[in-house]
């Protein structure tokens, strides 16, 4: 994505782009505050940071931004461990 790319509006509704809090962001993702501050920093590993705005020191999320992100994460395989007799 290029730097400063400002969503475009929705073309169904014609509204502009719903801009998130942290918490805001948070509460769709159902994780804590906190994890969206780290997910939001450039890590190692091939995982995508979120994508966010800064606004002087807030964060700021296009709600559209944030459920690409989403869904275009890697999706974990599950495990199935072996129980261990008692």
């Amino acid at each position: 994505m290029r730097r400063n790319h400002q969503p475009e509006p929705n073309p169904v509704a014609g509204q502009a782009p719903k801009i998130l809090t942290v918490a805001q962001v948070a509460e769709l993702l159902q994780i804590p505050k906190s994890s969206v501050y780290e997910k939001t920093r450039v890590r190692r590993g091939g995982v995508p940071p979120l994508p966010c705005r800064r606004v002087g020191k807030y964060l700021r999320f296009f709600e559209g931004e944030v459920l690409s992100w989403l869904t275009g994460l890697p999706q974990n395989q599950l495990v199935q461990r072996k129980r261990r007799a008692a």
